[in-house]
């Protein structure tokens, strides 16, 4: 699985350059919505169930205002102004893991009281305990980590959206929906921030070494001791994003600026990844370099669209330019992942038909000396020797005892003569 969100965060960047302020010819305007719907998880197709219960909080005179922030947000699925429409599966997520913390955080409190309650009370606090001991690191930390991390762009998107289209003449009184949505893009848009920062702290005070913070250093190639860049890699890919972020919404209406400002935001990202090279893995770090690489490419062929002639046949040749790097990257991350995953499979099959059983054997905790190896063969050929002599001296006692019966009976000097 981590395979597949390392996949999703890489290709995000180049996905989410659809958005910028540039008119796309033929089919690759499209196909890159179908794409960034995958990218952000927008699959509980919301708008046909959900945003029916949402209508019903804004007023038919504000629907009827409402309109996407511009026709190329539009095409990537951002068809409202307001965070609440916007957001789609990401809020049922949101909502899915703010009850999962609530739910966690009246657990804790019932284990903690029924610790002070009568005996009869044990086995409530016992499983209330062991479910808590289990959603603490997963669901407090690790599950709220990775979903601010996988759903950072929809939320600082949408969020960023909703601010700068809403004005104080349209937050009325009786607007409920409006102030319910600006109030929940003011919230998120300062959560998704401040989440840097904390992640930061969290990195910088070593605590990412711990199970429940694990995931902000995950598949990085990191050290528990001194300062590397490469632990920071999660907390420079969110700053990456706000900053794109704000590029593609704060200048919406200046396209020049905006693919100069996310084309020297590439360039200094490759270069970044090129020299720090976080990943564990040679194939991580060079699958990432090739998708910076390949983002800077679609970068250059949307220069190339917004400069050329009214010529149909040229601009449509340059739409298929960008739809093609597009799918050669996600062909070269797909086959990635399966190689990958089929490369484990292999291995695990062989290492468990083709390693040779082998006995265990018990040794002793401490091996002795080789003074002490032949002390004790000494004292064995000893014990064997008294061993032998005892037997000896039973026989020649009971050859004794015989003889002297023998002669008892008057038949001991026959026996001697015969012998």
């Amino acid at each position: 699985m981590n395979l597949i969100w390392a996949m999703i965060n890489d290709l995000s960047f180049i996905i989410s350059l659809g958005l910028v302020s540039i008119p796309i010819p033929g089919i690759a305007s499209p196909v890159q919505s179908i794409l960034s719907t995958i990218i952000y998880m927008d699959l509980l197709m919301t708008d046909k169930w959900l945003s029916q219960f949402i209508e019903m909080t804004v007023l038919p005179e504000d629907l009827d205002e409402d309109s996407a922030f511009n026709m190329y947000f539009e095409s990537q699925g951002f068809e409202s102004r307001l965070i609440l429409f916007n957001l789609g599966s990401t809020l049922v997520f949101l909502i899915i893991q703010i009850s999962l913390i609530l739910y966690g955080g009246i657990i804790k409190v019932m284990s903690s009281i029924f610790q002070r309650q009568i005996k009869e009370l044990l086995t409530v606090f016992y499983r209330a305990r062991k479910q808590y001991d289990f959603l603490q690191p997963r669901i407090f930390w690790g599950g709220t980590i990775r979903f601010i991390i996988q759903q950072f762009q929809p939320l600082l998107f949408s969020s960023l959206i909703n601010i700068k289209s809403a004005t104080v003449s349209e937050l009325t009184p009786q607007s409920v929906g409006l102030k319910l949505s600006f109030s929940l893009s003011l919230i998120l848009f300062s959560v998704t921030l401040l989440s840097i920062v904390a992640f930061f702290w969290i990195i910088k005070r070593g605590k990412a070494w711990e199970q429940r913070f694990e995931t902000l250093i995950e598949g990085l190639n990191t050290r528990p001791s001194g300062f590397q860049l490469s632990s920071y890699w999660t907390v420079w890919t969110l700053v990456k994003w706000s900053l794109m972020c704000f590029i593609l919404v704060l200048a919406a209406e200046y396209p020049a600026q905006q693919i100069q400002l996310l084309t020297v935001l590439s360039i200094f990202s490759t270069a970044l990844q090129l020299l720090v090279k976080p990943q564990e893995s040679r194939v991580e770090n060079g699958i990432s370099l090739f998708n910076e690489l390949m983002a800077s490419v679609y970068l250059f062929i949307l220069i190339c669209l917004a400069n050329a002639p009214d010529d149909l046949t040229i601009r449509e040749n340059l739409g298929l330019a960008l739809i093609s790097t597009l799918l050669f990257t996600l062909l070269i991350n797909l086959l990635k992942v399966l190689i990958t995953i089929g490369l484990e499979i292999f291995k695990r099959i062989k290492r468990k038909w083709c390693t040779p059983r082998v006995r265990k054997v018990q040794y002793p905790a401490t091996l002795q000396t080789l003074e002490g190896l032949n002390r004790d063969e000494d004292e064995k050929e000893k014990e064997e020797v008294k061993e032998i002599e005892k037997i000896e001296e039973q026989r020649e006692k009971e050859e004794e005892k015989e003889f002297y019966s023998r002669v008892k009976r008057g038949k001991g000097k026959r026996t001697v003569i015969m012998e």
